[in-house]
């Protein structure tokens, strides 16, 4: 039968099978399939090491180059500046180098720090050569986390800081907890922060609308954003992409999270200059402004720069309306500069007169000061006594009863002190 069928195979062409051999079979060879047109249209293509693939996007941008009002390279010169903010938020801190930095942005599918929250995209940026590069990896399923986790760790092995904005309360808490789900442990010394959320409300918190970084990208380095995705649309977008495979989704991610990058790079810029005394002081209009960025830079140990932004506040006419008058009264009082001191607490109660709801501060430092300093009894006396009807005044609308009874006997009890050593001073 066998002979049989060996004939009819000869007949019709087919080739004979081929004798057992003791070898291993060829490995097949499989093809990835080729990524959708619409990655390769903004420069995303596939990575692969040793944990896997991921894709990665690379976008060099060569030096000089201007992000808002200043210069990337600038840094360069710079980021020596930036030890300060650097040593308040690690304690500790070894030079910075712009080199050894990396900057820091990640798209995550929520807004908590636990285990549930994956980040879909890691951007960073850092400067090579002459260049500042940014860097986009993006996982299409859980099984490539690993894979760009391990590229994240090669470009961090030689960085001592990571730059952020909110980066130590979120982005490297998530990436922390991403690690150790991957079965990686702590080793050696973690990364040293330069988070520029604390420094951009120390600030800006009361002269912005808020401290987001779009906000005070705007406000501050001249960036303008059009058509930009908001962060908080990312996750919403990833989730479409993964539902329906469309690139096209994430291109609004994708450049959201550059640009973040970017700002990020020239918020360096913008403190290493103010912290090397070189800010633009003229273009602080607001004394709010004015005040918190000289107390930020006394914080930082730039006495003489801050004093300089200190006498220019003392000398505007609106001290008496602002906030920061008493804070700044206080610093004087403090240094012992008391012919600083009386002006700014003169207007500021002088401004208090008229309010609906008035404070007693001012009035109450008057009266310490004429009582303890310049010994004019009267005076004093009369500085307590308005600003106990003025705390009555107040406390009209005043809902803290504890505290408002509180301020009124302590007043009432100065006054009743003063009126006895005035009496005392006339016999």
């Amino acid at each position: 039968m066998s002979g049989l069928r060996d004939r009819l195979n000869r007949l019709r062409g087919t080739p004979e099978p081929a004798a057992p051999r003791n070898e291993p079979p060829a490995p097949v060879q499989s093809e990835r399939p080729a990524l959708p047109q619409g990655f390769g249209a903004i420069g995303v293509g596939l990575e692969e090491n040793e944990a896997g693939p991921f894709l990665l996007r690379r976008i060099a941008y060569p030096l000089p180059y201007r992000h808002g009002k200043h210069e990337l390279g600038e840094l360069l010169a710079r980021a020596g500046s930036l030890l300060p903010i650097a040593e308040r938020q690690n304690g500790s801190s070894g030079p910075i180098d712009p080199y050894r930095l990396l900057f820091l942005d990640t798209e995550t599918t929520g807004l908590g720090v636990g285990t549930g929250n994956v980040p879909f995209m890691v951007g960073f940026g850092y400067y090579a050569g002459n260049a500042f590069i940014v860097e986009q990896a993006l996982i299409r399923h859980p099984g490539e986390e690993r894979a760009m986790l391990t590229y994240l760790l090669d470009r961090m092995k030689d960085k001592t800081h990571i730059v952020s904005y909110n980066g130590r309360t979120f982005d490297w808490p998530v990436l922390a907890n991403r690690f150790i789900l991957n079965g990686w442990r702590k080793s050696g010394q973690s990364p040293g922060h330069l988070d520029f959320l604390h420094p951009s409300r120390a600030l800006w918190r009361k002269t912005l609308p808020s401290c987001r970084l779009g906000t005070v990208e705007e406000a501050r380095l001249g960036v303008r954003r059009e058509d930009d995705v908001p962060g908080s649309l990312a996750p919403t977008l990833y989730f479409q992409f993964l539902s329906d495979g469309n690139p096209e989704h994430l291109h609004g991610v994708y450049a959201h999270n550059e640009k973040d990058i970017l700002t990020l790079a020239s918020l360096a810029v913008h403190f290493g200059r103010l912290l090397d005394g070189e800010g633009d002081e003229e273009a602080i209009l607001e004394s709010e402004e004015l005040f918190r960025t000289a107390a930020w830079l006394e914080q930082h140990g730039l006495t003489e720069v801050a004093e300089r932004l200190f006498e220019r506040l003392a000398e505007r006419e609106e001290a008496g309306e602002a906030g920061w008058s008493l804070p700044l009264a206080a610093r004087y009082k403090k240094a012992g500069r008391f012919e600083r001191a009386l002006p700014l607490w003169r207007k500021f109660a002088e401004t208090a007169e008229g309010a609906a709801a008035p404070a007693v501060e001012a009035h109450i430092e008057l009266a310490m000061h004429y009582e303890h300093r310049d010994k004019q009894l009267l005076t004093a006396l009369t500085y307590a006594e308005r600003a106990l009807e003025l705390a009555v005044r107040r406390g009209i609308l005043a809902r803290d009863k504890v505290k408002r009874d509180a301020e009124r006997a302590a007043l009432q009890h100065r006054i009743a002190r003063l009126r006895d050593k005035v009496s005392r001073e006339r016999k």
